[in-house]
């Protein structure tokens, strides 16, 4: 007779969770810190500082999601804000020269929600500069109402990967926890994502959203 697994503990997965979200800004922040310390010029210097900043504020962001979720509190009202002025955030969490970025002009006007749009973007670059060789593509268009988004890197579809995508509950270890929590997301968020296998070789990343209104 097989043994049911426990369920999984809310307060444990709250903190594996937000452990996960973490590292990709925490490991950003020290780069940018780093770069601070050789005194650019500006205004590199000031570019530099205003991403740091964005970083803390999407930390912060995260812990307060966390503590929301602990005291019971519905999700705050987050001001919609265009596609394009998190991007910039988001292609430094990867190292450089690693991470080329084009996107449509309606898609860089397009409302996201800020934070998680970003939660999201951070977590698919990441995954895609740790487990794939080679550079790393995002593209983003509007079509049919909706922003899409594709991360695109030369790895291909895993179990594990696909084991994210379609699971409904979180992984039992952080194998494949950053991906459920992008699902979780962006399902949140009215949007899907998917795995398209390219050919001849590579691997997309797709996540389309409709359009955030705030309130």
């Amino acid at each position: 007779m097989r043994r049911r697994r426990p369920a999984a503990d809310p307060g444990m997965l709250l903190v594996r969770s937000v452990c996960h979200e973490l590292r990709p800004p925490m490991a950003t922040l020290a780069g940018l810190l780093r770069a601070l310390e050789n005194a650019p010029a500006e205004p590199r210097r000031s570019e530099l500082a205003r991403l740091a900043a964005e970083h803390v504020a999407y930390a912060e962001a995260v812990l307060g999601q966390a503590s929301d979720t602990v005291l019971g509190l519905g999700d705050r009202a987050v001001p919609a804000a265009p596609l394009g002025s998190i991007l910039p955030a988001v292609a430094v969490t990867a190292p450089a020269g690693e991470l080329e970025v084009s996107a449509s002009r309606a898609a860089l006007r397009w409302p996201v929600h800020p934070q998680r749009t970003q939660q999201i973007l951070i977590n698919l670059v990441s995954n895609a500069v740790r487990h794939a060789p080679g550079p790393v593509r995002l593209r983003a268009a509007v079509r049919a109402r909706r922003v899409r988004i594709a991360v695109i890197d030369h790895g291909r579809p895993t179990p594990v990967l696909h084991a994210a995508l379609q699971r409904r509950t979180p992984p039992p270890d952080d194998r494949g926890l950053g991906l459920w929590v992008v699902r979780e997301l962006i399902t949140e968020l009215g949007g899907e994502v998917r795995a398209r296998q390219l050919t001849p070789a590579g691997l997309a990343m797709e996540a389309t959203m409709p359009r955030y209104r705030s309130g």
